[in-house]
């Protein structure tokens, strides 16, 4: 960057003093050739006024002119009658040049030409004298150009100091501007004053940092949560393995009565499916937490949805004596069937298994009452409810609040993971209320862009 600074202010002060240096020749070339057509002029007029009181012979006095200038006497035919520099014998006629003819007609003439005689370029100024000839003095712009060619040198000299001094600036302030650059604090770059011209990248780069960091944080988070599921998943599976494997070798042995064996192999059926329920939920967490295109988005009708939830619980929920009933009835929204359908699961077995007997399971689907959400879907349960210190945690893999009910129930202690992960999916936001020994209420609101038909 220091380096393309000092090459691009380089080719600037170059140009400007080139720029400058033309500029000034120009402006000096045409004031000089001013002055050489007023001096030219001044001198003819003195020249016709001392001709006609002395006559031409007092061009014959070698101190009279100058050496920069030529005069000639031409007659009125246009015959040279008198040369200052050549003889006026060898001259052609010079009645049709420019100068000449406007003088005879007009007293007076001009031109800028280069001279046939002397190959250079040429001022002429012509006056009419009193006896009808014409006076003519020339002046040569040879002293114009060396005075421009002896001011090369100097003009030279000039450019190289003022490069010369310009380089050394350019080094000293382009250090001086990029070190603040360098010095940068790329961990915190707004800790330290900078140009406000550079503020809205250190800005971005202090988000980025920002943004780094929450990831960083969130990625040692999930490592975390791997290594802790990992666990969990390894102690969940084991459990059910030695007890099938336990069961297994008690029977190969022959160490049970042939009318236990069933039982026995209840129990084994009991873990095996546990361990199958499991492992399906596990499944479904990876999926949750890849959101990959395997689960297309759809219509998805809620109403249908529970009704086949409540049939599907109807035959446990009547061995306890428990009711089940819905109501409301909202227009479909946007998302996962399958996964809507593993969330609204989870939350209707959850209250049907952690109910009381005799108790009842309301399900309830409404407006929602929250800006920017669509539809309200709830279900209350009359249950042993959750401890207000751990509501916040039921959500986490393999968190139980009565565990050994877990147990008993079949519970894998993933079904409220699975809630949450997919509510996450469908930008839906989950609230519980629950009181020890009365009961809980979770519910469950859907955006409104995942409304499909409202």
């Amino acid at each position: 960057m220091k380096r393309k600074i000092i090459i691009n202010t380089m080719i600037i002060v170059i140009a400007a003093v080139l720029l400058t240096f033309f500029s000034v020749t120009a402006i000096m070339y045409a004031h000089s050739v001013e002055s050489l057509k007023s001096g030219t002029k001044h001198e003819a007029k003195i020249l016709k006024i001392s001709i006609e009181q002395e006559g031409v012979r007092l061009l014959e006095q070698e101190d009279f002119w100058s050496e920069d200038r030529r005069v000639t006497i031409i007659g009125k035919d246009g015959r040279v009658i008198y040369d200052s520099v050549i003889d006026a014998d060898t001259l052609d006629n010079h009645k049709a040049r420019p100068e000449v003819s406007q003088a005879f007609v007009k007293g007076e003439g001009e031109a800028l030409r280069t001279s046939e005689t002397m190959q250079k370029k040429v001022y002429y100024y012509a006056v009419k004298l009193e006896d009808g000839t014409v006076l003519r003095v020339s002046s040569s712009m040879d002293s114009i150009y060396r005075m421009m060619l002896g001011m090369v040198p100097y003009m030279v000299l000039l450019i190289a100091v003022i490069i010369g001094i310009s380089v050394a600036v350019i080094c000293v302030e382009t250090e001086h501007m990029v070190r603040p650059i360098n010095e940068v604090n790329l961990d915190k770059p707004l800790e330290e004053p900078m140009y406000e011209e550079f503020m809205p990248l250190l800005t971005r780069m202090d988000h980025q940092n920002e943004r780094i960091r929450i990831q960083m944080e969130e990625l040692k988070q999930a490592e975390g949560m791997r290594r802790e599921f990992s666990a969990n998943v390894s102690h969940e599976l084991k459990t059910p393995l030695m007890a099938i494997s336990g069961y297994a070798e008690i029977i190969s042995r022959n160490m049970v009565k042939k009318e236990d064996i069933p039982e026995f192999a209840g129990r084994i059926y009991k873990e095996a499916t546990r361990m199958t329920r499991l492992i399906e939920d596990i499944i479904k967490l990876s999926r949750l937490d890849e959101q990959s295109d395997i689960m297309p988005f759809e219509s998805v009708n809620l109403n249908q949805i529970t009704s086949e939830i409540v049939d599907t619980l109807q035959v446990v929920a009547r061995k306890r004596h428990m009711t089940i009933y819905v109501d409301g009835e909202m227009p479909d929204i946007y998302g996962v069937r399958q996964v809507i359908y593993d969330m609204l699961y989870n939350l209707c077995d959850n209250a049907v298994k952690y109910n009381k007997d005799g108790g009842y399971v309301h399900i309830l689907i409404q407006p929602s009452e929250k800006e920017g959400y669509a539809v309200r879907w709830s279900v209350r349960d009359t249950g042993i409810g959750i401890p207000e210190d751990e509501q916040e945690r039921i959500f986490e893999r393999f968190y139980r609040v009565d565990k050994s009910h877990s147990r008993e129930t079949g519970g894998t202690g993933l079904g409220l993971a699975i809630v949450k992960h997919g509510a996450k999916l469908h930008d839906a936001l989950l609230e519980i209320e629950s009181h020890v020994g009365e009961g809980t209420c979770i519910s469950v609101e859907f955006p409104m862009d995942k409304a499909a038909a409202i």
